[in-house]
């Protein structure tokens, strides 16, 4: 059918060049049958048959946006979607698509590499390889996005430098720790319900970052984290609080030991050293009598 429109279509572009081109309906439907499962399907039902040709149009840059929105309302039915998604080749898709400079894909791209992560965490090797990380910086530095679709830009790159050094390695290369300290520094929790999570998933992310690399450590301790973090142990959200605890922890293991390596006097070091372990476990003793034991477990 689609092909006989086109086909139907021929002559009449050849008489008149300046004739329209209407182009097939089909994936316009296709999309609209999608739609219309997602409304009214689930798991124990007859599985959808579109998910495949929605694939495809992500191909077309004109159905592109209306495409992964429904293909984000897809994989936030669980991890059966996800599997499903996977089995239709969505992976090799998404990951192209972070090469587009398309401002309105940002936030539904980085939401739906937010559930890819959350599902499997081994596809932050792929990520990075193909700059993924930068895309998500980029996007968790902007001041226009919304706090809590910054938020999930944040949690992608804590998963991407979870337990994994070339992650760690091209995050600190991109700059992530001075975004992360900037946003901290920046955000009001009292200004909107949202900002208390991009608070808690910036220090989880800085906290990942640096856990076992003494290289973003140093870099922390240089840009004065300890005292950044240190104003976050008093607000009134406890997960902002434990978030901030696990990135100071993170900080202080390891991280002071290695300001010498960086080059410079060694007594200098010395000093710098003792001083940032002073101004952290400082910071620590603030929550050791913490009315939330979420807070209070991570120092011990």
């Amino acid at each position: 059918m689609a092909a006989e429109i086109c086909l139907s279509q021929l002559s009449s572009l050849i008489e008149e060049p300046n004739a329209e081109f209407q182009p097939s309906p089909f994936f316009t439907e296709q999309l609209t049958a999608f739609e219309v499962w997602l409304d009214h399907g689930s798991e124990h039902k007859k599985p959808q048959e579109q998910l495949p040709i929605v694939l495809q149009v992500l191909l077309s840059q004109c159905h592109r946006f209306r495409a992964l929105v429904l293909l984000g309302r897809f994989l936030d039915m669980g991890p059966w979607a996800f599997d499903l998604a996977l089995s239709v080749g969505i992976f090799s898709y998404v990951l192209k698509l972070l090469q587009t400079s398309a401002t309105e894909l940002r936030q539904i791209l980085v939401f739906i590499w937010a559930k890819i992560l959350a599902l499997d965490k081994s596809c932050q090797v792929d990520l990075v390889k193909d700059a993924g990380h930068i895309y998500c910086i980029r996007f968790l530095d902007s001041i226009d996005a919304y706090p809590e679709h910054r938020a999930m830009a944040a949690f992608v790159l804590a998963v991407i430098v979870d337990g994994h050094r070339r992650g760690q390695e091209a995050c600190m290369n991109a700059d992530l720790v001075h975004v992360c300290l900037k946003h901290i520094q920046l955000a009001n929790p009292h200004d909107s319900q949202s900002e208390p999570l991009l608070l808690q998933w910036l220090c989880l992310c800085l906290g990942k970052l640096w856990e076992d690399f003494p290289e973003a450590q140093v870099i922390g301790l240089h840009a004065d984290a300890p005292s950044i973090f240190t104003s976050l142990l008093s607000e009134p959200q406890p997960e902002v609080r434990a978030s901030a605890v696990f990135a100071i922890c993170t900080l202080l293991d390891g991280g002071s030991d290695s300001f010498r390596d960086v080059g410079g006097d060694e007594d200098s070091d010395d000093d710098e050293k003792v001083e940032a372990e002073i101004n952290i476990v400082k910071s620590l003793l603030a929550v050791v009598s913490d009315g939330s034991p979420i807070v209070r477990v991570i120092p011990s």
